[in-house]
């Protein structure tokens, strides 16, 4: 047989030139799904790229963090930590006693200047008492004042008492507080006036001004005490404690820590592309690292940050600028809210 090149295309592949050829049956049958998938997974990165484009298109998101505001607690003044009243985890109201703090420098101080000046006060009063010392009208007038000094004097400790009790508040020490010093006030100057009328001695005049000086002392020492008493700033929950009963705190050094659930926001980052949707009152979905999701409003737009790498951005990304929003949520959520978590940010399509 002659063998030909260039065949013509057979129609009938059974059949050569009016022969009928007998083929062998396939030894395995031909499955269809094996080349499909084939296809499709040579098509899997560009069904990819094709997902990736749809989905920025239909998603816009935005990265976030949870914000929990907090306040650090510090001492005013010098002391030992005599007693704590909170323990971590513990909610706490407002000007609820935190902390008691001991000085015994300053305890001392203050009853010295106690004795002192009530020693002066009952000198002064004998020499006042002698015949010659003082007119009717001006003495009248001192001891009225001597008497509302000593009044006030007496309301402000039972108003301090009843604070360490809980039975005060700090607007009523303050008011006592202010009474007191207008009483002093007025003392003052009655004292003043006596001191001019010649019938007064240069002893009375010397132990008056001895005494006024101790008493503004004596006011700035109540003043310390008060502030031995840490209070609560606001009703919160304590955190972390920094200290111990029986340590050391000096001033302006850290007692605790007080954060405020109730008034968590949310810091989203916004991409400038997405500037039209960055406006007050936007509603958006938050996604939680749990996979919860919430519905949250945008209170504030402060302006343009930087956005750094720690604010997830690629390592191999320079940082970029982003639109800071603040979002409020709308609704509790069951997640617990940590002081910078993580949580992506959605906005409608529509």
């Amino acid at each position: 047989m002659k063998i030909r090149f260039n065949q013509p295309e057979q129609k009938i592949p059974d059949q050569d030139r009016g022969v009928r050829i007998h083929y062998g049956a396939a030894k395995r049958a031909r499955i269809a799904w094996r080349w499909y998938l084939i296809v499709l997974i040579a098509s899997v990165p560009l069904l990819y790229l094709i997902g990736l484009t749809l989905l920025e298109i239909i998603v816009m998101k935005a990265d976030g963090r949870v914000a929990v505001p907090n306040i650090r607690v510090r001492s005013s003044v010098d002391g030992y930590v005599q007693e704590f009243f909170v323990k971590p985890l513990q909610t706490v109201q407002k000007d609820q006693p935190l902390a008691v703090l001991h000085n015994m420098a300053l305890e001392d101080r203050h009853q010295r200047l106690i004795t002192e000046v009530d020693f002066l006060n009952q000198e002064r009063g004998k020499l006042l008492g002698q015949p010659g010392n003082a007119s009717s009208h001006s003495m009248q007038l001192l001891r009225f004042a001597q008497q509302q000094a000593k009044f006030y004097q007496h309301r402000l400790q039972q108003y301090e008492a009843l604070f360490k009790q809980g039975a005060a508040t700090q607007a009523e020490i303050a008011t006592a507080r202010n009474q007191y010093g207008s009483a002093l006030q007025s003392l003052a100057l009655q004292q003043t006036a006596q001191s001019r009328d010649h019938g007064m001695s240069a002893e009375i005049r010397q132990m008056s001004s001895r005494i006024n000086e101790l008493s503004l002392e004596l006011d700035g020492l109540g003043l310390k005490k008060q502030q031995l008493t840490l209070i609560a700033p606001s009703a919160g929950l304590v955190t972390e404690l920094f200290v111990q009963s029986g340590e050391y705190l000096g001033q302006g050094q850290p007692l605790l820590d007080i954060i405020f659930p109730e008034q968590a926001y949310i810091t989203a980052f916004i991409p400038p592309k997405y500037h039209d949707r960055a406006v007050v009152d936007q509603v958006v979905s938050i996604a939680f690292p749990n996979g919860e999701m919430a519905k949250g409003r945008i209170v504030s737009v402060p302006g343009i940050t930087q956005k750094s790498m720690i604010e997830g951005a690629n390592l191999l990304e320079s940082p970029r600028s982003a639109i800071l929003a603040h979002v409020a949520l709308i609704e509790p959520v069951r997640t617990q809210l940590i002081n910078g978590m993580p949580v992506d940010i959605r906005f409608p399509f529509w």
